[in-house]
């Protein structure tokens, strides 16, 4: 759920992003906020055909929070939550054409509402050079020691479940197996 309002701030949004009609929005769900100071900063979403959303704020005003959006593929924001993607990089080279949106919070909604071009954006709108997101920097209130994740494994798929658990570069001995499907981290 995003905040009814947003504090004010001294952002004017650029002419050439005005919202275009109503078919064109795109209403999106929160998925996760990975940054907040008085409001969320940088937050992920998707759309209603699963498509993920990194969105940065950039303006806020009493009415409304304004986010520049970029589509991104699961691989690429897991590298941006990784620390190895460039905040900024992945507004200036989105990977899809048309992949870049104008997205407000009003009244606890969260729209795109705006097709953007990477050559519209303006320096007040973009996020600093050498943003690397770092989870590390967040406070030990949310997160615990330890996780346990119990998933089941296919037999059939045993042997690309251990791939990606090495290349997690978690040790083989935290693996337990249980007859066969079950495998407890």
């Amino acid at each position: 759920m995003m905040p009814d309002g947003c504090p004010p701030e001294e952002v004017m949004v650029p002419q050439h992003v005005k919202p275009q009609n109503v078919a064109d929005m795109r209403p999106l769900t929160l998925i996760d906020t990975l940054e907040f100071y008085d409001v969320p900063q940088i937050l992920t979403a998707k759309d209603a055909t699963g498509t993920n959303y990194l969105c940065t704020l950039f303006n806020h005003t009493d009415e409304a929070c304004q986010y520049i959006g970029v589509q991104i593929s699961e691989p690429r924001l897991m590298a941006f939550v990784g620390g190895q993607l460039d905040l900024r990089d992945a507004y200036l080279h989105p990977e899809v054409d048309n992949g870049l949106y104008l997205v407000e919070t009003r009244h606890e909604t969260l729209t795109a509402t705006t097709l953007l071009q990477p050559e519209s954006l303006t320096e007040k709108m973009l996020p600093a050079h050498g943003y690397y997101y770092d989870a590390d920097d967040l406070s030990a209130d949310h997160l615990s020691a330890t996780d346990t994740y119990q998933l089941e494994v296919p037999a059939h798929d045993r042997i690309t479940f251990s791939t990606l658990i090495s290349r997690m570069g978690w040790q083989a001995s935290s693996l337990r197996k249980n007859i066969g499907k079950i495998a407890v981290l």
